[in-house]
């Protein structure tokens, strides 16, 4: 079963390149390979054979192996803040209960996240890719401005405990799916960091 599906990946890899979408196959195909090995071994090289080309041609589009790690992370932060953003948009409550549902699906869907994709996870969060997009850019962070904004407008929380909030939220949601991803923390005590998260805001 695995194999066939394996089989079935490069072959859309391939498909991809033969229709003349190169880069994107070569971007795919990185994300195949850190998925299943890890992103300690991933090299141009590896990737080029995943779909069947020579190194020669994937250096048209990636100098080097930092560049297309850079590439990854810059498609799986999207698709990371996707996952949010189909998470919130599940949410049907409105008014103050509305911005805590939105605000706790957004948590819990970074979780879900590295939790399902640890190997991505580590490859975007683990210091392999530089990221070329400050933190006002990225779609995630804006969203968690968002999601913060909306617990102020609710009056769920104060103006004052708002100020700086996008950093102790991030790095506490962040910190807990580090520590669970690598068997430091049982994974049922992520929901008791997020009512941490929300106790040191002052959330009413």
């Amino acid at each position: 079963m695995e194999h066939d599906l394996a089989m079935a990946q490069r072959a859309a890899l391939k498909s991809s390149y033969h229709h003349g979408d190169l880069e994107s196959a070569l971007v795919e195909a990185a994300i195949s390979l850190v998925r299943k090995y890890g992103p300690d071994h991933l090299s141009l090289r590896a990737v080029s054979a995943e779909i069947g080309v020579s190194p020669s041609a994937s250096y048209h589009y990636f100098q080097d192996k930092d560049s297309l790690v850079s590439a990854v992370g810059e498609v799986l932060f999207e698709q990371l803040a996707e996952m949010q953003e189909q998470a919130i948009s599940k949410v049907t409550t409105t008014g103050a209960r509305g911005a805590k549902d939105r605000f706790e699906a957004m948590g819990s869907a970074y979780f879900k996240w590295a939790l399902v994709e640890p190997n991505l996870y580590r490859l975007i969060f683990g210091g392999f890719c530089e990221h070329h997009q400050s933190h006002g850019e990225s779609r995630a962070w804006k969203l968690l401005e968002e999601g913060l904004d909306n617990l102020v407008r609710e009056g769920l929380i104060t103006k004052s405990a708002r100020q700086g909030g996008e950093v102790m939220v991030w790095s506490a949601v962040h910190g807990a799916s580090s520590l669970i991803i690598e068997g430091l923390m049982p994974k049922n005590s992520f929901p008791l960091v997020i009512k941490g998260v929300q106790r040191s805001l002052g959330m009413k």
